[in-house]
């Protein structure tokens, strides 16, 4: 089975959706922020019966009241993750890396 573009960044966005606190968040001193992600590169390989590991890079924006560019970029944290999937795209197994 051949999965689009589209279904693995869902499947890929659904997975860090699911694994990081995403959108706005006050934190301990009362301060607004937002976190926010972006995905820089995935690849898919066929493993046995029907089972696909995908390997993807993303990075952990965090943007606060106090963001502002150049001088005060967003923080960023870079993470690589492997997830296996079904021919369902049911997340049946997770590595990280």
């Amino acid at each position: 089975m051949k999965f689009t573009d589209a279904e693995i960044l869902s499947i890929i966005s659904s997975y860090i959706e699911n694994n990081e606190k995403i959108g706005y968040q006050s934190g301990g001193s009362g301060n607004m922020g937002y976190v926010d992600y972006k995905i820089e590169k995935y690849e898919i390989k066929d493993l046995s019966r029907d089972n696909y590991e995908i390997k993807f890079d993303y990075k952990i924006f965090i943007e606060t009241e106090f963001t502002y560019y150049p001088d005060n970029p967003p923080y960023e944290y870079s993470h690589c993750r492997t997830i296996i999937i079904n021919s369902k795209k049911e997340i049946i197994g997770t590595q990280n890396e």
